[in-house]
């Protein structure tokens, strides 16, 4: 991939505007914001007029293609997530249950034996 700087320095009268290099574009506008401003005020002034509608119907298509494909993984990743809480919750009561058993045997376990010590007397 060219350096940014390659990619302006490349901007001549008469090139041809490829998807390749609005894709350049957008990547590098990725990382450096604002460089696609830059880069459309180079192409315009090398003569392409359309050059910023071009790349943003670019942009919009690819941005709606994204979206497309991201929405049934964030649907998948939500139900795993919701999966995993109802596991945890699940393995929470369970613990919480175990626990209060033990301690009503302990509970009993200690009236048991003072009721052994007063019949016993001791």
């Amino acid at each position: 991939m060219a350096s940014r700087e390659e990619l302006l320095a490349g901007i001549r009268p008469g090139m041809r505007l490829t998807e390749g290099f609005i894709r350049s574009i957008y990547s590098n506008e990725i990382s450096c914001p604002g460089f696609s401003e830059q880069a459309i005020s180079a192409l315009e002034q090398a003569g392409c007029s359309r050059a910023r509608q071009y790349y943003e119907n670019w942009v919009a298509e690819y941005e709606a293609a994204y979206k497309a494909e991201i929405k049934p993984v964030a649907h998948w990743y939500r139900l795993e997530c919701e999966k995993q809480w109802g596991k945890r919750q699940k393995e929470g009561e369970e613990r919480r249950k175990t626990q209060e058993e033990v301690e009503l045997l302990k509970q009993k376990k200690r009236l048991l034996i003072q009721k052994l010590q007063i019949l016993t007397g001791n």
